[in-house]
């Protein structure tokens, strides 16, 4: 099988993934997505702050980022793509998070510690639109940061109505990709999505675009056996995610059958596409000097 080839046979899995996954998703919203079992009357800021409503945004958002991974990584070899490959992982790290307590009351907790995470981003906007503008726009703060009290005061009610003490924040997203996302690289994994997908910078080309004994190489048509990793990576990530979420948004044989069908295409597919993508790396690795050091004759990488 030549890299186009793998390419191809990666990207037919995922699409099959997408295209299988929307029916399901659109009957979860069908189901799930009144405002009753996305929030409480009690709440009423268009937010989610249940279980199930939170798991079915998240899902859906990381959907929405699986398909622009895979749509960009066929189309053409592009770093921007890892940016929502990083948005997968991060949710799979914030389910694996919400629903770690199998206690109602635990999850519930947790459900309203990212309801609050929301309201902040209200306060914080408030305050940073303070800082920059100024008078220009105190209208618009004062109105941002008076929408985050009166939800936070809903919320903190809504919380000891229901016996319930909020969960402490769970820490940085980096944080929760090394907790709860190890299998696919924890911390390190995040830390490549981040810079190469989502940071531009000087070592974004190299990250994505590098090639051991050609230094950066933008083959933007080619670069087959890269797209193909990232591909099978983010399909992981998307079948881990959907995994959690089936028992909680109540998919069935539909979805269980989809996501066998997926394991089992991808699972050689994948294996061979980390062999051509790592391999090649590792090799170039090998007797790299020190830092501080000149680099040796015939260097892979000078």
């Amino acid at each position: 099988m030549t890299d186009v080839q793998l390419l191809q046979a990666v990207y037919l899995v995922g699409a099959d993934l997408l295209n299988g996954l929307a029916p399901v998703i659109q009957d979860s919203f069908a189901r799930w997505g009144s405002a009753t079992e996305m929030g409480d009357p009690r709440f009423p800021h268009g937010m989610p702050v249940t279980v199930r409503g939170h798991l079915l945004t998240m899902t859906t958002d990381a959907h929405d980022a699986f398909g622009l991974a895979l749509v960009g990584l066929h189309r053409h070899a592009t770093a921007a793509a890892l940016g929502p490959i990083r948005t997968v992982a991060e949710t799979l790290a914030w389910a694996r998070w919400l629903l770690e307590d199998l206690d109602e009351d635990g999850r519930r907790a947790r459900a309203y510690r990212r309801t609050m995470q929301g309201i902040d981003s209200y306060t914080e906007a408030g305050k940073a639109l303070e800082r920059i503008a100024g008078g220009s726009a105190d209208a618009e703060a004062k109105w941002l940061l008076a929408a985050g009290q009166r939800m936070k005061e809903h919320l903190m009610v809504m919380a000891a109505q229901d016996g319930v003490t909020i969960a402490d924040k769970p820490g940085s997203a980096s944080k929760l990709m090394e907790q709860y996302v190890p299998e696919h690289g924890g911390f390190l994994s995040y830390a490549v999505l981040s810079s190469a997908g989502t940071h531009p910078g000087p070592a974004r080309a190299m990250q994505f675009y590098g090639a051991p004994g050609t230094g950066i190489d933008y083959d933007f048509k080619g670069k087959h056996h890269v797209r193909a990793y990232w591909i099978a990576q983010a399909i992981l990530l998307h079948l881990n995610l959907c995994a959690l979420a089936a028992p909680v948004l109540g998919w069935g044989q539909g979805w269980q059958a989809l996501g066998k069908r997926t394991r089992d295409r991808l699972g050689p597919l994948s294996e061979e596409a980390e062999r051509r993508y790592v391999e090649p790396l590792r090799r170039a690795m090998v007797g790299k000097p020190d830092p501080g050091g000149p680099p040796p004759p015939g260097d892979p990488l000078s």
